[in-house]
């Protein structure tokens, strides 16, 4: 966990302007081990000004707190494009960020570009976010406009969520900017999930950001998914734009599940390739293969025009590693011309780059005549930049 700060910085840090006639790249100064300062330099390797409006950031710590300084090509503090010229950043004994503030040049609290001048987070025994509370310069609560909410309060049930309410100043539940205010799952007696709903805060039902208000799942006595319905707020059946409206998943020994997709009258929906069931091959509640059925239960390829996807999985549970076959098993190229991909995450588990393979398991370049794509993102985790690298390493395009 201590390295999130500096990930996070350092994937600000590498967003540039691609369209820019000189290349701006970033450089790190460390001191026994700790990235100390970030500098921004041209093609001449001069000091220029980033992306965010600095030149370089400067990093100190002290015990569970890391400042971070933004400085012009003078050394002088400068306001970034985020409102803000410091941000202190202070972790708890287990390395959770719990408290992020935001100061002006004088290092004194100021409102960054969406409102707030400080954020705090507390967790469950278990890990889990628990409270997050944005706040104004007097400390108090504050709405910030662009998520509609001041806060958002999220409750457990042996370490699985029963609600997530979004709240104004005052802590009453307010309209986020999705239009909903709580998020409420029924479980049963495993703690599995058996509905989730969204309410407005008066209580009446919301449309959810996937075009629901109410999911339902039935399950067999093994706590196994053998249904999902979704209904809108009038509770009748909807597809919500998805295409299809109940799900039904069958099971063939312990690790074989079929699942078939039927619109709101009941019928078997297929997709524009004609695959009416998805077959999953199943090992420790992961998916290591899938393959497709037509509307006959006769395997066929899927939009990709491939027959089977195999997954891997990295340590935290995450797919490393897809590849790609043909109806018979054997390694094929999807209509992309790869024949698969392998990810590379974050310390938090955040995608920060995918390389294509051939059908040998290799990098390959894929038509568009890269093989490698480097997603960069800002301090919220939303995406800010995407770059494509050839199999040599030197970018090709950027967007």
């Amino acid at each position: 966990m201590k390295r999130i700060l500096t990930v996070i910085t350092t994937i600000i840090l590498c967003i540039t302007a691609a369209a820019a006639a000189a290349e701006i790249h970033s450089r790190d100064i460390e001191n026994n081990g700790k990235v100390t300062e970030t500098v921004w330099l041209d093609d001449n390797d001069q000091p220029t000004t980033g992306p965010e409006g600095y030149a370089s950031v400067r990093y100190t710590y002290k015990r569970e707190v890391t400042t971070e300084e933004y400085l012009d090509t003078d050394g002088q503090p400068v306001e970034t494009t985020g409102g803000y010229s410091r941000k202190v950043v202070t972790k708890d004994g287990k390395g959770n960020v719990i408290q992020i503030d935001y100061q002006d040049r004088k290092g004194e609290r100021t409102l960054n570009r969406w409102g707030y001048a400080s954020v705090t987070m507390s967790y469950t025994g278990f890990g889990a976010v628990k409270l997050v509370t944005y706040t104004g310069l007097n400390k108090r609560a504050v709405t910030v406009p662009s998520l509609g909410y001041a806060s958002v309060l999220t409750q457990y049930s042996n370490k699985t969520m029963t609600s997530k309410t979004f709240r104004d100043e005052k802590g009453n539940p307010v309209d986020n900017a999705q239009g909903y205010a709580v998020i409420r799952q029924k479980l049963n007696k495993r703690y599995q999930v058996l509905s989730t709903r969204y309410d407005h805060a008066d209580g009446s039902p919301a449309t959810g950001p996937d075009g629901w208000f109410r999911c339902v799942k039935d399950r067999d006595d093994q706590g196994r998914v053998t249904g999902i319905a979704y209904y809108d707020v009038n509770s009748q059946l909807t597809d919500r734009g998805a295409g299809y409206a109940r799900e039904e998943y069958t099971y063939e020994g312990s690790s074989i599940v079929k699942l078939t997709r039927y619109d709101a009258g009941g019928g078997i929906i297929t997709d524009k390739a004609g695959v009416a069931t998805l077959v999953r091959e199943m090992k420790d509640d992961r998916i290591i293969r899938e393959s497709f059925l037509d509307s006959e239960g006769k395997r066929t390829n899927n939009s990709l025009g491939v027959g089977g996807i195999l997954y891997s999985y990295d340590q935290q549970g995450g797919i490393e590693k897809v590849m790609y076959q043909d109806t018979e098993g054997n390694p094929a190229q999807c209509s992309g011309g790869y024949a698969g991909y392998r990810d590379a995450r974050d310390a938090d588990g955040v995608t920060v780059s995918r390389t294509f393979l051939g059908t040998d398991g290799l990098a390959a370049e894929t038509p568009g005549g890269y093989s490698e794509i480097r997603y960069f993102y800002n301090e919220f985790k939303q995406l800010s930049s995407t770059r494509y690298y050839d199999l040599n390493g030197k970018q090709v395009q950027a967007e």
